[in-house]
This record gives structure tokens, sequence and C-alpha cells, in this order.
């Protein structure tokens, strides 16, 4: 009997010592700590803007047609909504509370006793404090250990009742999609982008030319040639004018002062490109107090060679609108319609009891 005993004693102290170090490795409950988005968010979103930006400002300086601006401008403001996340979820806790600390630097701080609800989305939870609320993004560090810690410190708060979940909370989309707070930024990022393409389009379009907008030279002409639409003049000092829609021109003041002899007063915009290097865009030009070409003709000329582009302009932004309009209304009430039409706007796993609506859809189309 007695080295029966000892047997099982000496088979039971392995697992002893290996339940006591099991124990000592177990991962702590954290005491404080910090929620973050990762730093890549925010290198990856300044260096693809820097990339587009530049390129955006080249061109927007340059005799570059304004789809190539705009181009350029879509795909930087792209990337710069990674830098607004990041910069916007920042949260820090410990025993006593968390302090959360929005992108315009405001900082709130909250107790574990002020937390009245918990929502959890597919890509993100919030936590609601009366009327505030706060975001953990699931891409966020340490964001789970916060919302672990924020359940344990409310549970031991609240004689261990659970954060109350909110399941149906009044949104554009009358709580039947997930995450909703993901095409809200979406529908302000497209706004924003579509609101900016339409005031560059305007601006650039309508904007009038004036003394203000250009810069005045004392010039003699010896020649000139039509290029492209282009009046192409040439000083005696070799400095090339430009001269949008020279058809509209009356050729003939052109010609009479292209004589190597009179001195002109341009009013013009310098640029530099690859293809045509330094010139000059001419806005008025006047000689002997005599106007040859006015700033109201070289506006109205411009306004006649953007209209078009203004028009597009405006066919490209329809659909944007039609789309966000088209997902809020199907959202609202997407048991009215179709799967065809629901996958349209939504993924399936977004669209909350999807499986039902189809079922439902089906009953319809039997009956």
């Amino acid at each position: 009997m007695e080295y029966i005993i000892r047997g099982l004693t000496f088979a039971l102290i392995p697992l002893i010592v290996s339940g006591i170090l099991s124990f000592l490795r177990q991962k702590k409950q954290p005491k404080k700590g910090k929620v973050y988005l990762p730093k890549f968010f925010i290198i990856f979103g300044s260096i693809c803007s820097v990339i587009f930006l530049i390129p955006t400002f080249i061109c927007a300086f340059s005799d570059e047609p304004l789809w190539i601006t705009i181009g350029f401008l879509l795909f930087s403001m792209l990337p710069a909504s990674l830098i607004v996340a990041f910069i916007n979820c920042r949260i820090s806790y410990d025993e006593d509370g968390f302090t959360a600390k929005n992108f315009f630097g405001i900082k709130r701080h909250f107790t574990y006793d002020q937390i009245t609800g918990i929502k959890e989305n597919m890509h993100e939870t919030y936590l609601y404090m009366g009327k505030h609320r706060i975001m953990i993004d699931e891409f966020a560090e340490g964001g789970w250990e916060f919302i672990v810690f924020a359940h344990w410190k409310h549970r031991k708060l609240h004689h261990n009742r659970l954060i109350p979940k909110i399941q149906n909370s009044k949104d554009i989309f009358n709580g039947n999609i997930e995450s909703p707070g993901e095409f809200i930024f979406g529908f302000i990022l497209m706004g924003i982008v579509g609101i900016s393409v339409l005031i560059f389009t305007i601006c650039f379009t309508f904007l009038p030319n004036s003394p203000n907008t250009s810069t005045e030279h004392q010039v003699v002409f010896q020649s000139f040639h039509t290029e492209n639409n282009q009046l192409i003049l040439q000083t005696t000092d070799g400095q090339i004018y430009k001269i949008k829609s020279a058809d509209k021109l009356q050729k003939e003041s052109i010609t009479f002062v292209c004589d190597g002899k009179t001195t002109v007063t341009v009013y013009a915009k310098q640029y530099n490109s690859e293809e045509n290097g330094v010139y000059h865009s001419v806005q008025a030009l006047t000689s002997n107090g005599e106007d040859i070409l006015t700033f109201e003709e070289t506006s109205r000329l411009k306004r006649q060679e953007n209209y078009p582009i203004f028009i597009l302009g405006l066919i490209i932004l329809s659909p944007l609108l039609a789309v966000i309009l088209g997902t809020i209304i199907v959202g609202r009430n997407p048991i009215k319609y179709s799967p065809k039409t629901i996958k349209m706007f939504f993924k399936p796993e977004y669209v909350k009891n999807y499986s039902e609506i189809v079922r439902q859809y089906k009953l319809r189309k039997r009956k």
C-alpha cells in the first residue's frame, strides 16, 4: 500500500508543477493600455496622398487638361481617409476610466460606471456613454483587450451585470444594415470628393481672367503662327506667348503688332511643361492704349472651351448621387426589394436577416 501511495505521489507531482507553471504563464488581465490604429494607416495614407497631390498641383497650375487634375485629386483624397481614421482612433484606459481623443484633439474622459450600452458590428464596436459614444475599429491595436477590460470593470461595478447590448439603434438604414457607420463615412467621403470636384470645375470654368491673375509684360513680337487652334507668338528675344482659341480672334490685329517694332503690353501666366517648355498663356493684350485682346474676351473663350468639361463633371456626379440615394432607399427597407436589387448595393452579410428576406421574396413570387 505504501508503494502505491508513493507511486501516485510521484505521478501527480509533474501534473501539479505543470498546472502551477500554466497558471503563472497565463495572460494577465491588463490594468491599463492604449487603443490605436497601426502606424501603417498614417504612413501609407500620407505617402499615397503626397504621391497624388504633387501631380495635382502641378497640373492645376499648368496648361494640362482639367480632367487630369481632377483624376489626381480624387486619388489623393482616398488614402487621406486612412489618415483621418488614424487620428480619430485614440483611446487610453486604466483602472479609473478611459479617455477618448477625437480628430480635433478634444479629449473626453469617462468612467466604466458611465457605460450605458455596447453595439457590436461586423468591423467595429461602439461603447455608449449616454449621448456620447466611441468606436473601436477591428484593426485597432489593443482594441479587443480594452473591450474585455471594459466588460470586466462594468460587471465588477454593477453586481456582475453585463453591459446592455444595443441592437436596433435608429440610423439612416432603420437598423437593417450592419456597420452603418462604414456606409455613412463612404457617403461623406464621396460627398466631399464630389463637391470638391464641382467647386474646382466651376472655378476653373467660370472664374474670370483679370490683372490679379496674370503678370504684365512689355514685349515686341516678331512672328506668329497657328498651331492646334492656338496662336503662337514669338518675341524678339525668343520668348513664346500662346493665345487659345485663335480662330475666334481678329488675326489682322495680331498681324499688325507682329512687326518686330511695336511694343505690346501683355498680361499673361507663365507655364513650364516637358512637352512645350517655358511659355506664357496670354490673357489680355494692348498696344498704344488700344485693346487687341481683352480679359472679358479670353474669359468668354475659356468658358466656351471648358463648358463641355463642366457638363461632363455634372454627368459623372449624377450617378454618384444616384448610388448614394439608392443605397439609402434600399437599406431603409430591404424586404421590399429582390435579392438581386439588394446585392447591387450591399453584400448579403451586411444585411440583417438576409436569409429571411430571401425566403419571403420567394414566397411572394409563388403567389
